[in-house]
């Protein structure tokens, strides 16, 4: 975790924080024993190119395709690699939806931890230039709390131009739909020739992600790294 502040440290001498999932007093937002319940992804078990979680067929030694999922074979999402720290389910679905929904900021640092995990995990010898995200405040308190704790720049050169109904509920043509030409490049030239990382929530169907790095490659970066905290399958 980030060392606290002042100010924070004498708040919580007021105040205790409490555990953003079972309520009890806690030296963090997630106590141990609700962040124990949160078991990381194991990328032995992944496809290594989006993250998908493989089933015993997929790790045939004789196939072709080995660790790649069936979908990847014939989708192209314009990424390097994606990685989630977990999925989408139980305690790690609950302090996403209070951070993004609820907007219980105080869970920053030990969201920003599960990123760090990850990123030392698969990307730290990446040669990153900059970090970016999808537009929204919540990933924005994300994002430049993990840029700063790993020493990058966040580069905010993502902006979005036109609203868009919630995923959440939508199908899978019509999740395409509804965030296709809704995002934008503010400096068409800055992510020529450098190595992005983009980091999310969650990677549901992966269609705004897509999107996303379409729109970067469209300013011709070297690579397009994804880090999100969970997806969903």
């Amino acid at each position: 975790m980030l060392k606290k502040s002042i100010t924070d440290f004498l708040k919580d001498l007021a105040i205790p924080p409490t555990c953003a999932v079972c309520g009890k007093i806690s030296p963090d937002y997630l106590c141990r024993r609700c962040g124990s319940e949160i078991i990381p992804i194991k990328s032995v078990y992944s496809c290594r190119y989006c993250g998908k979680l493989l089933s015993g067929s997929n790790h045939d030694n004789d196939s072709e395709e080995k660790g790649i999922c069936n979908f990847c074979r014939t989708e192209d999402y314009n990424f390097t690699v994606h990685r989630s720290f977990a999925l989408y389910t139980g305690n790690m679905k609950k302090i996403i939806k209070k951070f993004k929904y609820k907007k219980i900021y105080n869970l920053k640092d030990v969201l920003v931890g599960f990123l760090s995990d990850v990123y030392k995990e698969y990307f730290s010898d990446g040669n990153i230039d900059y970090i970016d995200t999808v537009p929204g405040k919540h990933m924005g308190i994300l994002a430049e709390s993990f840029a700063a704790r790993h020493g990058m720049p966040f580069k905010q050169n993502i902006i979005k131009i036109r609203k868009t109904h919630r995923q959440g509920g939508l199908g899978l043509k019509e999740r395409k739909v509804n965030i296709l030409d809704c995002f934008k490049l503010r400096d068409c030239l800055a992510y020529r020739d450098k190595n992005i990382l983009v980091i999310d929530d969650v990677w549901t169907s992966g269609s705004t992600l897509k999107e996303i790095c379409r729109i970067i490659r469209s300013g011709g970066p070297k690579k397009i790294f994804l880090l999100t905290l969970a997806r969903g399958a």
